[in-house]
């Protein structure tokens, strides 16, 4: 049973992680296409300001609402929100990145990352199901290029978008009956803040300490330099919650697509010792070569 619409209804879109990066994009985008969009963060009522424009320019048709995915009584509250009014679709952008060796990472951090990037997300998403399925809308999974290929240090944050990859395939199947639509948008590097927010281990275990230095400074360039912006993440999901699609796996970016093709098209006997030889030489043991020989545009969302 699907929820009646009037033939002009605006859609209404969930976007969580919506004050900056990409879920702040995404929020612009979907307004300007039509959308009535509930964006959701922590620490709402403080960051409700910068959202002043777009209140100002849509007063029906978007809402700043307080969400912390990490917590059980703010999903609720939501997926309360949406049983009430109907919900048409859910971005679940929220997330940030741990990085460091396995060694040097706490398990408290390895539980905050896992908590944020997959468990919360999951169990918001559970929550939203039922308002989804009446509606027979969809869920846009913002995962990354590490959520299928993995980088030295950062085991934490590839788990966690190799668990969301897992989740939404299964999903894909499982809600496709229902008429829900599923999908996965895989940005390769991008210019966000999300290399200036990355967390690091508490420690830097001696074996590993040249490889983290080559990576703080690869993150410090990063963080500094011009990149590839945005656009075409923001222009993927607005563009999937416009129009239908069969498409799972949507990888964005020069750098996404070709790793996406390579890792479809060789073996891993062969893509492996490939991308090691790559890591050796951004991340070498003993520590960073100089800063000309380290040249990527942006970081690694």
């Amino acid at each position: 049973m699907s929820r009646a619409l009037p033939k002009n209804a605006m859609r209404t879109v969930l976007v969580t992680g919506a004050a900056s990066g990409f879920g702040r994009g995404v929020v612009s985008a979907l307004l300007a296409r039509g959308f009535r969009v509930l964006a959701t963060m922590r620490k709402a009522d403080a960051r409700r300001e910068s959202f002043a424009s777009e209140i100002a320019k849509y007063p029906d048709a978007l809402e700043v609402l307080e969400l912390d995915v990490t917590n059980a009584e703010d999903r609720d509250a939501i997926a309360q929100l949406a049983t009430r009014r109907g919900l048409d679709g859910l971005v679940n952008n929220a997330g940030y990145g741990l990085f460091g060796a396995l060694e040097d990472v706490s398990e408290a951090q390895l539980r905050a990352q896992l908590e944020v990037n997959f468990f919360g997300l999951a169990l918001l998403t559970q929550a939203l199901l039922p308002a989804l399925r009446i509606a027979r809308g969809f869920v846009i999974n913002l995962s990354s290029t590490m959520g299928t290929t993995a980088f030295p240090l950062t085991g934490a944050y590839c788990a966690s978008k190799f668990a969301l990859e897992g989740l939404s395939e299964a999903l894909y199947h499982e809600l496709s009956p229902h008429g829900v639509r599923v999908h996965l948008v895989e940005p390769g590097g991008h210019r966000t803040d999300f290399a200036t927010n990355v967390t690091w281990g508490d420690r830097v275990t001696a074996a590993y300490s040249g490889q983290t230095r080559g990576y703080r400074a690869l993150y410090t360039r990063l963080a500094s330099g011009s990149g590839t912006p945005p656009d075409a993440v923001i222009a993927a999901v607005a563009a999937l919650a416009q129009r239908p699609s069969t498409r799972l796996r949507i990888p964005v970016g020069r750098d996404a697509r070709a790793i996406a093709t390579l890792r479809a098209l060789l073996p891993d006997s062969i893509t492996l010792p490939a991308l090691s030889l790559i890591f050796r030489r951004v991340f070498p043991k003993n520590g960073p070569r100089p800063v000309t020989a380290i040249a990527p545009q942006s970081e690694a969302r």
